[in-house]
């Protein structure tokens, strides 16, 4: 809440910014404060915010008046030194001031009231809350092509980071794992030009994951993919390397066992390496947009086969994609309807595949009723029906 003298503003039309006005009602140098937070609403693991006032100059004292659920968590000092955290702190207008947070490791939302005092006696109240703990939480609202969560005493969710060339340090792919199967039930990623660019060659650099990243996935949960099945059945990429060229540490993950599935052989080298060829084509041919697709399996079912080392990993009977690409390189919850383009594909895993890939293009809505997983959680709710609905092939070079 914002204080004001004999002035108030509808709360609709500044929602998320508080204004203050500077001077003395009346006088014409009356002037404009603008003060909030980078960001109201953070996730559990959000370590640092900021507080933004903007204005003429002058300067300020925030005080962080209260935070619930337990010890302290919000401090304008870092809680990484041995410095006692610090509740209050002066600044001057356009200079951010940083605050710290740690990580929140309980089951209920929690909030710091911070108030802001200016120089000529202004104050204004800014709320922060931060989520409760969520194994999910870093699943961001950028990640456009993110399905929601379904439960499962197997399912482990993971993301991946790398550093690209270009781009700096970003997420490489998320992956919703099943420990009983040994296979992901999807993978989901990003496809732009900073990750397959400046090329490098393919690493084959076939591994466990090593777990250097949380959360860990236990190497026995795992298939040895530097062998074979031992099937005459290939090591089938649902994330593909060559979507992933950056740099040879990018690629290398995707040759971790939890981004290869089993696939027919004829299969893998057939439709589906064409499947992904043309994805790249149309990512190439619309160079301003994100393409973000989810690659995963389907289990009709309860086939294994066993490897050469004796672990048995689970045979998916069907291997499908959804992509959703917006236009005139706007993000793709900024799109309307019309704006956005969004088409599934339904495979065989078997010999069968051989008509075009027109053949298997189908509806994201018709994927969702066969697999259950719901997609594309973070498009607004106005859009996210039609685009479901879509299945034109044209729209993607076929």
């Amino acid at each position: 809440m914002s204080l004001f003298k004999n002035f108030h503003l509808p709360a609709w039309l500044f929602a998320g910014v508080l204004f203050l006005f500077a001077g003395c009602g009346g006088s014409d140098d009356d002037s404009l404060i603008v003060v909030r937070l980078d960001a109201e609403t953070v996730n559990c693991n959000t370590t640092s915010n900021r507080i933004i006032a903007v204005g003429d100059a002058m300067t300020f004292v925030a005080t962080i008046l209260s935070q619930d659920v337990g010890d302290a968590w919000c401090s304008f000092s870092s809680f990484d030194t041995l410095i006692e955290p610090q509740f209050s702190k002066s600044g001057l207008v356009g200079v951010p001031m940083n605050l710290y947070l740690l990580r929140n490791e309980t089951d209920q939302v929690r909030e710091a009231l911070i108030r802001v005092t200016f120089a000529n006696g202004f104050s204004a109240d800014l709320t922060l809350r931060q989520g409760a703990f969520s194994p999910t939480a870093d699943f961001d609202r950028q990640w456009g092509e993110q399905p929601f969560f379904r439960e499962g005493d197997t399912y482990i969710y993971k993301t991946y980071y790398t550093t690209l060339i270009r781009g700096g340090y970003v997420r490489n792919y998320s992956v919703c794992y099943d420990t009983q199967k040994r296979v992901s039930h999807w993978v989901a990623y990003p496809l732009t030009r900073n990750y397959v660019e400046p090329a490098v060659t393919r690493t084959n650099a076939w591994s466990y994951d090593p777990n250097t990243q949380l959360p860990e996935i236990p190497v026995q949960y795992q298939f040895n993919v530097a062998n074979t099945y031992g099937t005459g059945d290939a090591r089938g990429h649902q994330l593909p390397s060559a979507d992933r060229y950056s740099n040879k540490e990018t690629n290398a993950m995707t040759f971790y066992s939890t981004n290869i599935m089993p696939q027919n052989s004829d299969f893998n080298e057939g439709v589906w390496v064409d499947l992904e060829n043309k994805i790249r084509d149309v990512r190439a041919r619309n160079s301003r947009d994100t393409i973000f697709v989810v690659t995963g399996t389907y289990f009709a079912g309860n086939r294994y086969i066993t490897a050469r080392d004796g672990t048995r990993i689970g045979y998916p009977s069907n291997c499908w994609k959804v992509l959703l690409r917006g236009s005139g390189g706007k993000a793709v919850w900024d799109c309307s309807a019309d704006e956005l383009y969004g088409i599934g594909f339904w495979f065989a895993n078997d010999a069968s595949n051989t008509a075009s890939l027109r053949s298997y293009a189908t509806s994201i809505a018709d994927i969702e009723r066969k697999t259950g997983f719901s997609f594309f959680r973070n498009l607004p709710a106005g859009t996210v029906d039609a685009v479901k609905a879509q299945n034109r092939p044209s729209d993607w070079s076929l």
